[in-house]
């Protein structure tokens, strides 16, 4: 019997490395992070899991990682390709499918939740000013309060808080990397301020 139990024990290999991971990420208690080649915006770094989209970025992956790590807590493990299903729908978005993408936004308050809705309606090639999102979601005073919402947008890009400026058309901070950054987004869309083709100041505020 000893022999046989020996045998049995010979037969078993260990999971793949990938295992645990993948599992946790499809249950929603980790994520995956993966590599987007944007043709407009170059590469993005995308964490995901089961219930949709959870975090981007550009830069560095590791100090990605890091931030996300402290804003989440939740373990994050790189693979080397996004899955079919996924990079049909980044590929969608990519070509101007607003709504093709899920996200996992389950951290986020209902005020921010509501502030990010609200900003994925804001069409490519335009912008639209902080206080057009607080009218939008019915609080019209809370105009600092969404430009908070929108410095926490935990999916910027694929959630396009670049595109909410000033209601003077001056262009407000951004979290990938200040005003330069947020001008150059908007430059790849042809969008803001003095853009052409894009909206203008007085479109601004004529938008709210």
């Amino acid at each position: 019997m000893n022999d046989l139990l020996d045998d049995l024990n010979a037969l078993r290999e260990d999971a793949p490395r990938r295992l645990g991971p993948a599992v946790l990420a499809r249950v929603g208690l980790g994520d995956l992070l993966a590599l987007l080649e944007s043709e407009r915006f170059g590469p993005v770094l995308v964490a995901f899991n089961g219930r949709g989209i959870s975090a981007t970025g550009v830069g560095d992956p590791a100090e990605f990682e890091r931030a996300f790590a402290a804003r989440f807590g939740r373990p994050l493990s790189r693979i080397e390709r996004l899955p079919v299903e996924l990079g049909r729908a980044l590929h969608r978005w990519d070509e101007g499918d607003e709504r093709a993408l899920r996200f996992d936004l389950r951290t986020l308050t209902p005020f921010g939740a509501d502030v990010l809705d609200a900003t994925r309606t804001i069409p490519r090639g335009e912008v639209r000013s902080y206080g057009w999102v607080a009218e939008r979601i019915g609080r019209p005073r809370a105009v600092r309060a969404v430009g908070t919402a929108l410095g926490h947008n935990p999916v910027p890009i694929l959630i396009p808080c670049h595109r909410v400026v000033r209601s003077d058309g001056t262009l407000g901070q951004y979290s990938l990397g200040g005003p330069d950054v947020k001008q150059r987004f908007l430059d790849l869309e042809h969008a803001g301020p003095g853009a052409p083709g894009g909206t203008t100041t007085r479109e601004v505020r004529r938008h709210g």
